[in-house]
């Protein structure tokens, strides 16, 4: 009888300690999905938010294949969550001209980017060759026709592509995502002969930035 009461109670102490690893998985469950519920970012209400304000370009020169060509871009980045970090890993960007989105025609590289809650940046992104490393963008024919064209009319569009890793924090929780920024095409007018030109909106272009795909 006596060597059968130590393990009776070592079952018994096992069922508990086995209870209570159950319910305080189930309570830390229960607690990350309501935090996860209440301050994560929801597809609804994205906290960042990205707007174009500005676009330059100067030494527009198609018989250079654009090489010495550069595109200066005002973004504003913004955080209009008041819990949230947003971090935003270093990150690359490509130009398209026109409205055609199957070959680039510049790079600018952007340095990580933090805003803390209810903070926002200025970002200045300056396309060129340099940007884009040793390797450039292969300049279709029918592109560079294109470029031409518009100069000499004197207005001309342009696309940026973006993806980003951005992280949302708040305490020791923490989202991951990889976005696609959908920005609105970019319209300019070119000074005929000088290859100079731009565009300041009065009412900054507003970037589409959804969670998921």
């Amino acid at each position: 009888m006596a060597s059968e009461e130590p393990e009776e109670y070592s079952s018994i102490l096992q069922l508990v300690l086995t209870v209570l690893g159950t319910v305080t998985a189930m309570i830390i469950l229960i607690v990350g999905i309501t935090m996860a519920s209440k301050y994560g970012p929801q597809p609804q209400h994205q906290p960042l938010i990205i707007k174009i304000h500005a676009f330059s370009v100067s030494g527009l020169n198609v018989s250079n294949l654009l090489m010495a060509t550069n595109w200066d871009i005002t973004l504003l980045f913004a955080n209009q969550n008041s819990e949230l970090e947003v971090a935003i890993d270093r990150f690359r960007s490509l130009l398209y001209y026109n409205y055609t989105y199957n070959d680039p025609i510049s790079c600018a590289v952007t340095k990580a980017i933090h805003l803390g809650p209810k903070k926002q940046r200025v970002v200045q992104m300056k396309f060129n060759s340099t940007q884009c490393g040793e390797e450039q963008p292969f300049l279709d024919e029918k592109v560079l026709e294109g470029i031409k064209e518009d100069e000499i009319k004197g207005e001309m569009s342009f696309g940026i592509g973006m993806k980003l890793m951005v992280s949302y924090r708040t305490g020791i929780l923490g989202w991951d995502y990889e976005l696609k920024p959908d920005c609105p095409k970019v319209h300019i007018g070119i000074e005929s002969g000088t290859g100079n030109g731009g565009v300041i909106f009065d009412q900054p272009k507003e970037c589409l930035v959804p969670l998921r795909d």
